[in-house]
């Protein structure tokens, strides 16, 4: 696995990205679904035939291997055709979640829908990057074309399976599948500046490991150049233009977005908690919680229990 890897796995863990699959269905040609706008991140994909997204005022067809992502949750319609008509899509996402099977071929697309969710109190600046739509082509005939078959085979199997556990299993292959849509599109966009481009980095993103990692710790430029392989000037320099950030600014929010997290799941003391995103003392970490989230921490978990 790649540093950028590890560095996307470290947000994800942190902000508990979670996604679940409706169903895998074979359509009836003419279906339409039209779908409000949600708090998740829709997620289609494309298995066998064809199918039209309308989002905006704007047709895109999608082909089988085609997936899209919504993260921001924006309404949009998924119709077999430009001209077929639309139902309510969350009454008609019940009715084919309730379905059993995948029910006969008969001509219209075979269709893999569900969405994908994380905590969006813990706002890391990687999910602000995100457009508000993903679309990634021909995943069964790229590479990495083969994890893209093993886990929609897995999902399909423990949807229509009825072993103990099978929702579980097929909702972590989901999870599997957004990351694995995710990787696919930077691959394919080489994002020049944000998150997600010092990820990409290799030398930016051992750095970014380093404090992912090491955040209960001092961390200095010293130690975070050597992890990059480059001079202090250097670094400072090349992981602000990146970044858009200075280093010591993004440790900061990563350790503030580890205490919030404690904060709200956990019942270690301010204390406890000072000491292991890496303040000195109470006061400074304190300080830093409400500049960067305007009350205190024992504020904020008391509105949590309350």
């Amino acid at each position: 696995m790649s540093a950028s890897d590890d560095a996307l796995s470290d947000v994800l863990r942190m902000v508990r990205l979670r996604a679940c699959i409706y169903f895998i269905k074979n359509m009836a040609p003419g279906w339409g679904l039209d779908m409000p706008a949600s708090a998740h991140g829709p997620l289609h994909m494309v298995l066998e035939g064809r199918a039209v997204l309308r989002v905006w005022g704007r047709d895109l067809v999608l082909e089988a291997g085609d997936a899209v992502l919504l993260p921001r949750g924006a309404p949009h319609e998924m119709r077999d055709t430009s001209a077929a008509r639309v139902a309510p899509g969350l009454q008609a996402m019940q009715a084919l979640s309730s379905e059993a099977g995948e029910g006969p071929r008969q001509g219209g697309a075979r269709m893999l829908c569900g969405h994908f969710e994380w905590d969006g109190t813990l706002d890391h600046p990687l999910f602000a990057e995100l457009p508000e739509l993903i679309v990634v082509r021909d995943v069964f005939n790229r590479d990495g074309a083969a994890l893209f078959r093993t886990v929609v085979d897995l999902i399909t199997s423990e949807q229509t399976g009825e072993a103990p556990g099978a929702r579980a299993v097929a909702d972590r292959m989901a999870e599997v599948l957004f990351v694995s849509l995710l990787r696919a599109w930077l691959a394919a966009h080489e994002p020049v500046q944000g998150v997600l481009a010092t990820m990409r980095d290799s030398r930016l993103s051992r750095a970014l490991c380093y404090m992912h990692a090491h955040h209960a710790e001092p961390v200095d430029l010293s130690r975070l150049s050597q992890e990059a392989g480059m001079s202090r000037t250097a670094f400072a320099t090349r992981f602000h233009e990146v970044m858009g950030l200075p280093p010591a600014s993004y440790l900061t929010e990563w350790r503030m977005l580890q205490a919030r997290r404690m904060l709200t799941r956990s019942e270690r003391s301010i204390s406890e908690i000072t000491d292991a995103v890496g303040y000195g003392s109470d006061a400074a970490f304190v300080r830093a919680f409400k500049r960067r989230f305007g009350q205190t921490p024992a504020r904020l978990r008391r509105m949590g229990a309350a």
